[in-house]
C-alpha cells in the first residue's frame, strides 16, 4: 500500500511530517489520495483543489520532490510507494499545502496584465509573427508552480517572477496596447526581465510545457532592440 507523507502546518501547532495509508483505486491521482485522506483519516487536512481537470491550477504543490498538479499526478507514475508532498516552496503556509499566493497576484498586478487601447486599436491587426510568439503563453493557468520554482524569485522578493513576467511580455509586444513606456520602465527594470538569472527550473515546473524562460529571454531580446534601434 503506498505511503502519503504530507507536511503539515497550523499557526499554532508549527509543522510536521504525518504520515497516512488511503485505499486507492489503480488509477488514483495524488489528489484523490488527499480527499481519501480527508474523508477516512483526518478531516482537518487542508488544501485547494477545483476542477481536477488540470485547467484550474489550484492544486499545484511539491511532490516527490519538485512541483506538481495533484490532479495529474497519477500515484502510479511516481514508481514509489511513497508520495511526499509538501506546499509549494516560496510562499508563506497558511495551513497544511494551503500558501498564500499574494506575492504572486501582487507581482501579477505590476505587470499591468490588461491591454490599454490605443485610440484606433479597433482597426488595428496583429501579425501572425507577433500571434504566434504570444500564442503558448495561453496554456498557462497560472498555477504559481513557476514562481515557486524559481530560485531568484525565492531569494529576491522584489524580483517579479517567471509568470508575471512572461504575461507582461505578452501585453508589450501587443500593437494595440498604448502603455509601452509603462511597460517598459516595470518589464526592463532590475526586478524585471533582469531579475532573472536563467536557473531555468521554470521549465521543468510547468505542467503545461509553457517554459516562461523563453518570453523572458524574448522580453530581453525587445528591450535591447529598442534601446540600439535595433
Amino acid at each position: 500500500m503506498t505511503v502519503f507523507r504530507v507536511l503539515r502546518y497550523s499557526p499554532s501547532t508549527g509543522e510536521a511530517w504525518k504520515e497516512y495509508r488511503p485505499e486507492l483505486k489503480e488509477q488514483a491521482s495524488v489528489l484523490d489520495g488527499l480527499h481519501a485522506i480527508r474523508a477516512d483519516h483526518d478531516p482537518t487536512l487542508a488544501y485547494r483543489f477545483s476542477c481536477r481537470s488540470a485547467v484550474c491550477g489550484s492544486c499545484a504543490m511539491w511532490i516527490n520532490g519538485r512541483p506538481r498538479l495533484a490532479c495529474q499526478t497519477k500515484v502510479g507514475q511516481l514508481k514509489s510507494d511513497r508520495v511526499e508532498i509538501a506546499p509549494l516552496r516560496g510562499l508563506s503556509v497558511i495551513k497544511d499545502l494551503v500558501v498564500d499566493m499574494k506575492p504572486l497576484w501582487d507581482a501579477y498586478q505590476k505587470v499591468m496584465p490588461w491591454l490599454v487601447e490605443k485610440p484606433n486599436a479597433e482597426t488595428m491587426v496583429v501579425t501572425k509573427k507577433t500571434s504566434d510568439v504570444v500564442e503558448k503563453f495561453y496554456s498557462c493557468i497560472l498555477c504559481a508552480a513557476c514562481f515557486a520554482s524559481c530560485p531568484e524569485a525565492a531569494q529576491q522578493h522584489r524580483y517579479l517572477g517567471p509568470m508575471p513576467l512572461m504575461d507582461g511580455f505578452r501585453m508589450y509586444v501587443d500593437p494595440r496596447d498604448d502603455a509601452k513606456p509603462q511597460r517598459k520602465q516595470i518589464l526592463g527594470g532590475p526586478d524585471g526581465a533582469w531579475g532573472c538569472h536563467g536557473a531555468f527550473a521554470c521549465i521543468d515546473a510547468c505542467p503545461w510545457d509553457v517554459a516562461p524562460v523563453e518570453f523572458i529571454a524574448q522580453l530581453r531580446l525587445e528591450l535591447v532592440k529598442e534601446k540600439f534601434g535595433g
